[in-house]
């Protein structure tokens, strides 16, 4: 009887470490999995509306509080299928400057006399992808001409040429030393305190464009003005589904560094770009 009862005990003994065993296995299998997929949340896309071989737009971005590698894929040069295909795993949206946009979208195509270079493919492009963020939610930048597109989009509308309406060509007049780039001041309202800067505040800033806001768009709001009034910055008022959907009609990328609207603007997309990825936030 004993000798059976501790074949019994044994046996059961032997079931527990096999037991045990499998459930150390899967644990294991699971950890891995989950590490392999955080590994796999160690990089974040960002798709930009076009990108320039200076890699000032990049440099901006990764000269910041980076958690991760970014990878940049330029829309400019994707097919419809590509582009297709990596709006769907971006996460992040940056429009970039670049020329004027056609006036016929906001409703004064007779203006096209007033504009410069006009860029169709660009407008077109633009517009898939602020489509884009629209359905997914996806954060966004854009910076001068990425900011007008914005407010266009949203049915807003455009000066098409600022010295007619300001009387000067302040915001991209140059100066002595860079006949592209005007530095000027940006002046920001309380309601810049989602940057994390204590606010009112202002900086100095890099511009150079012709355009600029004219009528606001019903779904945005300013953050930011030039001293003449010009909108400097906008955001979408909808911040629940939208929490990163902001603008700059100013260079942050080519201004002095350490000021207040400057690389918070950028840490601000970054960390929004972070956590579309992740899908929890940071650990500082």
């Amino acid at each position: 009887m004993f000798i059976q009862y501790h074949s019994i005990v044994k046996m059961a003994l032997s079931a527990s470490k096999q037991a045990t065993l499998v459930l150390l296995l899967c644990f294991t299998f699971c950890g891995c999995q989950l590490k392999s997929e955080r590994a796999a949340q160690s990089e974040v896309t960002i798709v930009a509306s076009r990108l320039f071989p200076s890699r000032t737009y990049e440099n901006f971005i990764e000269r910041l509080d980076v958690p991760c590698a970014v990878r940049w894929i330029n829309a400019s040069e994707l097919s419809t299928a590509e582009l297709d295909s990596a709006l769907s795993h971006a996460n992040g949206i940056l429009l970039t400057g670049g020329a004027d946009i056609h006036p016929d979208r906001y409703g004064q195509a007779g203006d096209t006399v007033l504009c410069g270079s006009i860029d169709l493919e660009r407008d077109e492009l633009e517009s898939i992808l602020l489509g884009a963020v629209d359905s997914l939610g996806t954060p966004l930048l854009g910076i001068c001409r990425g900011m007008q597109f914005m407010n266009v989009h949203n049915g807003g509308s455009l000066h098409p040429h600022l010295p007619d309406v300001l009387g000067t060509n302040a915001h991209r007049g140059g100066t002595a030393e860079n006949r592209k780039d005007t530095l000027h001041m940006v002046e920001a309202s309380i309601s810049a305190a989602f940057l994390g800067v204590k606010t009112p505040t202002a900086s100095q800033v890099t511009s150079h464009h012709h355009q600029g806001i004219n009528a606001l768009a019903p779904g945005l709001m300013s953050w930011a003005v030039a001293p003449d009034g010009l909108i400097e910055a906008v955001r979408r008022r909808d911040t629940i589904a939208f929490p990163c959907y902001i603008g700059v009609q100013y260079h942050p990328e080519r201004s002095g560094e350490g000021q207040a609207l400057v690389e918070p603007v950028g840490q601000f997309f970054l960390d929004a770009v972070y956590l579309h990825a992740n899908r929890t936030p940071r650990i500082q």
